[in-house]
């Protein structure tokens, strides 16, 4: 690598305004405040010198050697633009919080610091084609390991770089987490080290180093949120310097450029194993995977799946949705290999109907819980039912019991003894107001409601029907009932598809952090995110 360059000054506005006023020039403000700070392409080519920000205590990324030399990942692509800019390079340290400001003032043309792509960002910087993936991580002290943000006790810390992602992260997905906040990465370190916080969290490429380089800690949490990109960014507007990156990059890419760039900088540090999955070569951001069809019910199953669509897209993936009304159809279509997967029961519903239907579908993985309530009919309370009144509930198998175990807890009917997950209105041991049941397809159920006087209704038609369980439910399963640790909704495949990239995809997409949090944000807790296998 080449040595330190010296800094090459440049003329300040304020430097430039009193010269104007000294040769008695008159000054226009309102122009002055408009002008841009940015240097075009062409005037970094004929100064001579392109400054370009970067780390200088993020081993193996950006970093001071004992020689006084910049080195690492960013560093070994900054040295290949400034060769193919035909200039110097004027190396300016940088730390996370100061990367959109030094470009908002001109202090620097281009940033190569570690520099994670979001849409926050991008209002107020342009960012080239990305060279590098990246998600976020967590690092603790292999004697308390975090494996799960709901590790941490009440009083437990996490420690966060300032302007990074992580901090964005935890404060907008888990604003309960105490945070410790520092300006540097050596500063961050430090605090680890000298145990001031429980946690680390920051990209998961320098957490990964920072346990693989120091002895005692663990990265507990490999992958915390989506994964993003890494790319240089150049101030708002300069489209002449980010169109000549986007095509540098693009012709790097023919070379394999960043896979050289990995060898030659990072792979003592993460082995050979972690190169095609970090390393972003030509720009692409992610190869064309393929599609994944999915049958589901409406709601609220099409509409998680739609915002995992967008989790998905950015790993590769086209999610295609279908939308389906009943509880037969998607399994059908799963089975006969026209979809690839359905997502709108419970795994006590799939095994009946594997029974049932001699069909080979198994689970893939649990995402969400629907508690099963009563809702108002011509009545609206339980103390209004009178002796041979009607209540609607679905007539599947397992939707059934559900329905008669939660009329049984609350003091309706009792059930024979063992009757359980398989009950029916033949297991009725005692109905003291000779309640009748009108037994309807799940979907048909609320729709009675005007003829019967309550109706005991999935959380997926109640949703549909426009109940708010908080608000309108008599009574509803809790969170400690046995149907629901039973009753958990799932990926459905057929038999031998469960470990399918696009199935595993899609799996590890809707237990995610982002997809947990749309789940309670928007459902009130009608739909409870399940956080089991």
């Amino acid at each position: 690598m080449k040595t330190l360059r010296t800094i090459v000054l440049l003329l300040t506005v304020a430097a430039l305004v009193f010269g104007l006023v000294a040769c008695g020039s008159t000054v226009d403000t309102e122009s002055a405040a408009d002008s841009v700070v940015y240097r075009t392409l062409e005037e970094i080519q004929e100064s001579g010198t392109v400054n370009i920000g970067v780390f200088s205590d993020k081993n193996p990324f950006g970093y001071v050697d004992e020689n006084g030399d910049y080195q690492g990942y960013d560093v070994y692509f900054a040295e290949r633009i400034g060769k193919d800019l035909g200039v110097d390079i004027n190396y300016v340290s940088t730390e996370a919080a100061n990367r959109v400001e030094y470009l908002e003032t001109g202090k620097v043309d281009i940033v190569l610091a570690n520099f994670t792509v979001t849409d926050e960002r991008a209002e107020k910087v342009d960012f080239a084609l990305p060279y590098m993936n990246v998600a976020l991580g967590v690092v603790s002290p292999e004697d308390a390991v975090i494996e799960d943000l709901a590790d941490l006790e009440e009083d437990d810390e996490v420690i966060v770089i300032s302007g990074t992602t992580a901090e964005t992260y935890l404060t907008e997905n888990n604003p309960e987490i105490k945070l410790q906040k520092y300006d540097t990465y050596a500063n961050a370190k430090n605090a680890l080290e000298n145990g001031n916080a429980a946690a680390w969290a920051n990209d998961n490429t320098e957490v990964i180093a920072f346990a693989l380089q120091n002895i005692g800690y663990t990265v507990g949490i490999p992958e915390l949120g989506s994964q993003d990109t890494i790319a240089p960014a150049v101030s708002k507007g300069n489209e002449s310097l980010l169109n000549w990156l986007n095509d540098e990059i693009v012709s790097l890419g023919e070379e394999n450029f960043f896979h050289k760039d990995y060898e030659k900088t990072l792979i003592d540090t993460y082995g050979k194993e972690y190169e095609d999955s970090l390393v972003v070569e030509g720009g692409g951001l992610v190869s064309d995977k393929g599609t994944i069809k999915i049958a589901a019910s409406p709601v609220p199953h099409a509409e998680i799946l739609a915002e995992a669509a967008k989790l998905l897209a950015k790993e590769g993936w086209t999610l295609e949705i279908t939308e389906f009304e009943d509880y037969v159809q998607p399994n059908l279509v799963v089975e006969s290999g026209e979809f690839d997967a359905n997502y709108f029961q419970h795994i006590p519903y799939l095994d009946n109907f594997n029974e049932e239907n001699d069909t080979h579908l198994v689970n893939a993985g649990g995402v969400h819980y629907e508690p099963i309530g009563i809702y108002p009919g011509t009545k609206s309370s339980l103390e209004e039912l009178k002796d041979g009144d009607t209540i609607a509930i679905p007539n599947d198998t397992t939707n059934e019991a559900r329905a008669l175990l939660l009329l049984e807890a609350n003091d309706i009917i009792t059930l024979k003894d063992g009757a359980g997950l398989t009950a029916t209105v033949l297991d009725i041991a005692e109905n003291p107001k000779n309640l009748k049941f009108k037994e309807l397809e799940a979907a048909q159920v609320a729709r009675a409601k005007d003829e019967v006087a309550l109706v005991v209704v999935n959380g997926n038609y109640a949703m549909e029907a426009g109940y708010k369980i908080a608000k309108d439910a008599i009574a509803y399963e809790t969170s400690d009932s046995e149907a629901a640790s039973t009753y958990v909704n799932i990926i459905a495949v057929e038999k031998g598809h469960e470990n399918d990239a696009g199935i595993k995809a899609l799996v590890k997409v809707l237990k995610s952090d982002e997809i947990r949090k749309f789940i309670t944000d928007t459902y009130d807790g009608a739909v409870v995110p399940y956080t089991g296998k």
